[in-house]
């Protein structure tokens, strides 16, 4: 376990987010929203996206595909006392029923790497998630997994952004954020109501970001191809599960 250390600015409006949230689910923020914020410069969030480059193949695909790689933690945190506490040696579950493709089985993945969980940019990041939460489920005390994936788009494999097709993750909520897109066509995220009808569809870039409710919206993520090379896409996700 490794406590982030307190005192990290998140001077950005989240009762617009929040908002976005409790009225439609969702909100889909550009990467110029981010590039305000006190905790953001770019220096940071380089360093944060070249850790990208060393993700080792995810192990657990049972459509047999060789196109993901990742890395994993989880995060305990409280209103209480603003701590964000890092795990880097749990496993992840999710249910078939969630995850119908990859679900049912205790995956191991290697952990994010220690200067990565240090780096400013992402722990800015998180407490301003953290603040976007707290408007609307008050004081409470929250479990997040942490997902940096890198998905390839080879000339013999296409790359699955979300394998799984449209889907909940289980959660209270969880946002999307692209990282980088390099020599890749496709990735479209779209946002769908309970019944499966799309609500918005966008092609996020990098810095941009999807916030959702996941009990009010599902998501999905068109496959990727590769620009006449082989490419990649980038994405961190982070799940939060509400505890108490």
């Amino acid at each position: 376990m490794e406590q982030v250390k307190k005192g990290v600015q998140t001077a950005l409006d989240v009762s617009h987010v929040s908002a976005q949230l409790k009225a439609k689910g969702f909100c889909s923020i550009e990467s110029d929203f981010f590039k305000q914020a006190d905790f953001f410069r770019e220096d940071d969030w380089k360093e944060f996206a070249q850790s990208f480059n060393n993700q080792p193949v995810d192990k657990y695909m049972k459509d047999n595909g060789t196109y993901r790689l990742r890395r994993f933690a989880t995060i305990e945190y409280s209103t209480s006392d603003r701590s964000m506490n890092f795990f880097l040696d749990r496993p992840y579950y999710q249910p078939t029923d969630i995850n119908y493709l990859n679900g049912g089985v205790v995956r191991h993945f290697d952990p994010m790497e220690a200067e990565t969980t240090d780096n400013r940019f992402l722990r800015g990041l998180l407490q301003w998630a953290f603040n976007v939460v707290e408007q609307l489920e008050g004081s409470s005390n929250w479990e997040v997994s942490l997902h940096p994936i890198r998905i390839l788009a080879r000339t013999n494999e296409q790359g699955e952004p979300a394998p799984e097709g449209v889907h909940r993750d289980g959660v209270t909520y969880i946002f999307m954020m692209v990282v980088a897109r390099d020599n890749v066509l496709g990735g479209e995220s779209t946002i769908y109501d309970n019944e499966r009808n799309p609500l918005k569809s966008v092609t996020l870039q990098p810095l941009d970001l999807i916030f959702a409710d996941d009990n009010k919206v599902m998501h999905g993520v068109s496959a990727i191809l590769p620009d006449g090379v082989d490419g990649y896409r980038d994405v961190f996700v982070a799940a939060f599960t509400k505890k108490t």
